[in-house]
């Protein structure tokens, strides 16, 4: 496995670790149901199982949902370490959401990397160019922007 996927792996299974802690503190609280819980946990889980298996779409999604996830989990945890000199409690949550969501950043960089669109097999074969667009709904197929080639 190439060194961009090991990283995604590495970074989104830090961020599943940190949430099923989270979710086991909120559940114990009864603060949450179970299946607000579970669900973001499965999601990861399957875009983790799709990037190890070189699925295109769960390259797409990893990337928007990772970027988008860094940015609003460490927001969250800023705010959250912000308020700990007033509520020490929330020290612990502070750093479950910053677990959360800074390895998140790597994980983004990694799968843009040369290395991760090989494995995902985003680059032409035609121009070599790797700005693509999906060919399908479920991105099985793809199409090069520069020369319109598609490819599975």
């Amino acid at each position: 496995m190439k060194k961009p996927i090991v990283v995604a792996v590495v970074c989104g299974s830090i961020m599943v670790l940190a949430r099923i802690i989270m979710g086991g503190l909120v559940l114990l609280s009864g603060q949450a149901s179970l299946l607000f819980i579970l669900l973001p946990i499965a999601l990861v889980l399957l875009i983790l199982i799709g990037i190890i298996k070189g699925q295109r779409l769960a390259w797409q999604w990893g990337r928007l949902l990772g970027l988008f996830g860094a940015v609003v989990l460490s927001l969250a945890a800023a705010g959250a370490f912000a308020r700990v000199p007033d509520q020490p409690a929330l020290l612990v949550v502070a750093i479950l959401i910053a677990l959360q969501g800074i390895p998140l950043f790597p994980m983004f960089f990694a799968l843009g990397t040369v290395g991760a669109k090989e494995h995902f097999r985003v680059i032409c074969p035609d121009c070599g160019q790797s700005k693509v667009r999906g060919g399908n709904f479920l991105f099985t197929k793809v199409i090069c922007r520069k020369c319109n080639t598609q490819w599975a």
